[in-house]
């Protein structure tokens, strides 16, 4: 009974590692932060024009409103993005940032995040 026991802690303890090493190499994966998949290779240019910060996340990272017409009141074309800039980079709240010419706002991965409304997946840009 206590050789069966012993196999029984056993198994345990080396599901509970192999549980805690799944979400070490997940966090890594993606900087820590739950919903970020950043792709292997990068997407399309999203045609925004300017980047308004709507609230930033860390310093170098901020949920922010994409837009095509700058400084515009509506924009049907606006979209909701997760901005991600180097280490270097620091965002604040309703910054506006002008993409300059010959650079876009390239999307480079999602970000999917818990709203009100439920599960939402946002496009995560860098300007290149």
């Amino acid at each position: 009974m206590k050789t069966f026991l012993t196999f029984i802690a056993g198994m345990i303890t080396m599901f509970v590692l192999v549980v805690l090493f799944g979400i070490a190499v997940n966090s890594s994966s993606n900087g820590g932060y739950p919903g970020l998949t950043i792709f292997e290779e990068e997407g399309k240019c999203t045609g925004a024009r300017q980047i308004k910060v709507m609230q930033t996340l860390e310093p170098n990272m901020a949920l922010a409103h994409a837009k095509t017409q700058p400084n515009a009141i509506y924009d049907p074309n606006e979209i909701l993005v997760l901005l991600l800039g180097n280490e270097t980079a620091s965002y604040y709240d309703d910054q506006k940032i002008n993409i300059p010419k010959g650079m876009c706002a390239k999307q480079v991965g999602t970000y999917q995040y818990e709203a009100k409304m439920g599960m939402k997946t946002v496009p995560v840009v860098t300007i290149k």
